[in-house]
């Protein structure tokens, strides 16, 4: 095996990559199929009424179906959504996707530190956040209570607290991914 092999593999190890993303199952083409036998189904009842003379029928199913549409173009596009957390020896990245484009923050692992904080009230959920000389970026904000707790204690053992840096094992039991 060449030096250059054998550091590529040494970067590997020495690495722990974490990748985020929503629970979406939802296709675009299962989306428009969904749609368009929504349309045609519900159309046929609105049609029924409207031969009956309840011609008003006809602009409400309209707007419903436009509701439906949106919901429908803002569930896919939720699931383009997505965060990448990269912990090499020194640093560690955060990879932010969006509609709007990729947003990376990086820190220092050294100065790291990874907090889970509690809510205002019962009604909103915790935030996960990393924060290093005072900035600080929400991780998984998608994710549920217990993925967050789980991907906190994940995080706390990679990162480690301010000042300390823990050697990057490989735990196979987890994985290198979280979700």
């Amino acid at each position: 095996m060449s030096l250059r092999r054998s550091r590529g593999i040494l970067r590997l190890l020495m690495e722990q990559r974490i990748e985020l993303t929503p629970n979406c199952s939802l296709t675009s083409a299962a989306a428009a199929l969904f749609f368009g036998v929504t349309c045609l189904f519900s159309l046929g009842f609105a049609l029924i009424f409207v031969f009956q003379g309840f011609w008003p029928v006809l602009p409400f199913w309209a707007l419903e179906m436009a509701a439906l549409g949106l919901a429908l173009q803002l569930s896919l596009r939720r699931g383009r959504y997505g965060q990448t957390v990269l912990i090499t020896d020194s640093q560690v990245s955060l990879v932010t996707r969006s509609r709007r484009g990729e947003a990376k923050q990086e820190f220092a692992r050294h100065w790291a530190k990874v907090k889970l904080r509690s809510p205002r009230t019962r009604l909103y959920p915790s935030r996960l956040m990393l924060e290093s000389h005072g900035c600080a970026f929400e991780v998984g904000s998608f994710l549920t209570e217990e993925e967050r707790r789980r991907l906190a204690t994940r995080l706390r053992q990679l990162v480690g607290g301010i000042n300390e840096s823990p050697p990057l094992d490989i735990d196979l039991n987890l994985g290198d991914s979280s979700r």
